[in-house]
């Protein structure tokens, strides 16, 4: 009977806990500026925090995943000398990531094209390095101004993603 009893325990523990290790590890990552502008290298991490932000709010009790802390990330970029402005910043990255210890990123890029930005963003899966080809933001076009009204379309277009 005590053994029995042990088992339901264990049963129920790993029913409990499961969850907890079922979440998904992202860091979004700051977005690379495709047009070279100076004035624009802002944009990176605005649309890396927007991003992070919005994703929080859809699942603020972290149920389904957990964002990484930017500073963490920051840091990171920062000891492997990564900068979202340089040409070789997507194919470097990946050193980086894997010290995130994270199953998922989300990173894009933005350039101006006729007075617009257009704005693009992947959610990629860390083992294979390659974007996830249903749930991709591509071509989202918006005025230098109100640039960051993009971040809602990126977000019901990735999210899916992340929901098991």
């Amino acid at each position: 009977m005590k053994c029995i009893f042990k088992i339901l325990l264990i049963a129920v523990f790993f029913i409990f806990t499961g969850s907890i290790f079922a979440q998904t590890r992202i860091a979004c990552l700051p977005f690379q500026n495709m047009d070279g502008l100076i004035r624009l290298n802002i944009l990176s991490y605005k649309f890396q925090d927007s991003v992070a932000n919005a994703l929080r709010e859809l699942d603020p009790q972290e149920q389904f995943f957990r964002i990484v802390p930017k500073d963490s990330i920051e840091q990171l970029l920062a000891e492997f000398n990564l900068d979202p402005t340089s040409p070789q910043y997507p194919s470097d990255l990946w050193k980086a990531v894997k010290k995130l210890n994270v199953e998922k990123v989300v990173m894009g890029n933005f350039n101006l094209q006729a007075e617009r930005i257009l704005i693009n963003a992947y959610i990629y899966n860390v083992r294979t390095k390659l974007a996830v080809p249903t749930y991709q933001a591509r071509d989202i076009f918006k005025p230098e101004e109100s640039v960051m009204e993009a971040v809602p379309t990126i977000i019901k277009r990735i999210s899916p993603a992340l929901k098991p």
